[in-house]
């Protein structure tokens, strides 16, 4: 959960998990071809040679929170295939809401099981539980033959006794229920805890709709408008746009007390880079010159946070640089804040 206080809005973040090939991008791009495009951000992919990560902003309707406050939901789709661990493990980070897709073939019955074990150590690492977290099963692909039943799914996998549906995917049955549903679990959650910390009662969260249009022609995958973004690999980046020699160079080294980042040159170095690399979340030149401010944030649990910043002070974009004071290597998380 992410609250940006100058915009007075709360984004959540939503995570589809599952095996590979399950569905999670197609539910992406279901959601993403029939919505308003007023309500909807563009959609970004970053990408290294063999993986993928999409995700997008999505605004509901009339959903209001505390004091003006409105909530606006990420939506994030990661690589299903178990050797693409470390990815999942940083896009799970910050994670408000989980829609776990099963591919409901018979043969992925132990792919299934295999990718909600890995859900939920991954989620452990990030120091939540999976029984606390909002969590919603899509039973995807029931219009294939030789299906595993649904009572099956739900004593194999639904032991949480979760809220689940059956999909197909790639015509959108079953995909905006299953939206409005985490999305109405996680808001309901993130509500109760602002009122919490604002010492009030907690109300009755009303279900989250969406302004969407079922008659919209699904976009092909092909031809989503998206903007890609490259990395060598999201987990360990060697090359472009950073230098392995430049990030070591800039790594503290990491004891138990904080440390704020040293100012020689491989850190102005890193923060070049991060500047390039911030660019190219940005339009064209209108939006270019927003970028105007770069800070940096202590070391905290050998994590370096970068801000960007636009000349009213608000977060455009956050960059996490989690060090391992082991081998002196960087991983970076992209947060997108709009």
């Amino acid at each position: 959960m992410f609250i940006n206080h100058a915009a007075k809005q709360v984004t959540a973040k939503i995570v589809y998990y599952g095996p590979g090939l399950s569905g999670k991008t197609t539910n992406l791009q279901y959601i993403f071809s029939i919505t308003n495009p007023k309500s909807r951000g563009e959609l970004v992919s970053i990408e290294t040679d063999i993986e993928r990560t999409l995700f997008f902003d999505l605004l509901p309707m009339n959903v209001g929170l505390i004091k003006g406050y409105q909530a606006k939901f990420q939506l994030y789709t990661v690589p299903g295939q178990i050797f693409y661990d470390a990815t999942r493990k940083l896009v799970l980070k910050g994670a408000d809401g989980v829609v776990f897709v099963a591919d409901s073939q018979e043969l992925m019955g132990q792919a299934n099981t295999q990718s909600l074990e890995n859900l939920k150590v991954n989620l452990a690492a990030c120091g939540k539980s999976i029984e606390k977290m909002p969590l919603v099963f899509q039973y995807n692909k029931r219009d294939l033959g030789s299906i595993i039943p649904t009572v099956v799914l739900n004593q194999t996998l639904n032991v949480f006794n979760a809220p689940y549906f059956e999909a197909v995917a790639t015509s959108g049955s079953g995909v905006i229920e299953t939206l409005r549903e985490i999305s109405s679990k996680t808001l309901a959650l993130i509500k109760a805890s602002i009122h919490a910390q604002q010492g009030l009662s907690t109300s009755v969260s009303m279900p989250v709709q969406f302004d969407t249009n079922n008659s919209q022609k699904i976009i092909d995958k092909s031809a989503l408008p998206m903007r890609k973004f490259s990395v060598e690999r999201l987990d360990e980046p060697k090359t472009r746009p950073f230098y392995q020699a430049e990030l070591e160079a800039s790594a503290p080294a990491v004891s138990g007390n904080q440390k704020e980042p040293s100012n020689g040159k491989g850190d102005n170095a890193v923060l070049d880079s991060i500047r390039e690399l911030a660019a190219q979340f940005l339009n064209e030149d209108q939006d270019k010159s927003r970028l105007t401010l770069i800070q940096k944030l202590p070391v905290t649990d050998s994590r370096l946070t970068v801000d960007i910043r636009n000349s009213k002070e608000s977060v455009i974009h956050s960059i996490d640089l989690n060090l391992d004071p082991e081998t002196r290597k960087v991983t970076l998380v992209f947060d997108l804040k709009r």
